[in-house]
């Protein structure tokens, strides 16, 4: 019997799973610091609802990454999605402007 055999290979992670993470996880990081910066047009409420959609779409994306690699990247873009949704909400109904 073969001991190499016995190992269980869903525990690694391929490459395109990791590229995939890293870059959902550089979405994360770009749209985290339009979230901290969106001050300059929104006001301090609308910075703590854009910073916890961000900051929850964050902590998603880090503890459910090995499941498939498509959360963190999913998780990256829908952070994007969030932000502009939220500001253009913000702009057009709420009055916010820079």
């Amino acid at each position: 019997m073969n001991p190499s055999a016995d190992t269980d290979t869903r525990n690694e992670i391929s490459p395109r799973h990791l590229l995939y993470s890293l870059v959902g996880w550089g979405l994360q990081a770009v749209f985290g610091f339009l979230a901290l910066a969106s001050g300059l047009v929104a006001p301090p409420a609308g910075v703590a609802v854009i910073v916890g959609v961000w900051a929850a779409t964050a902590v998603y994306s880090i503890m459910n990454w090995r499941r498939t690699p498509w959360i963190p990247l999913g998780m990256g873009l829908l952070s994007g999605v969030s932000f502009v949704a939220i500001v253009a909400f913000g702009g057009a109904v709420l009055g916010w402007n820079a």
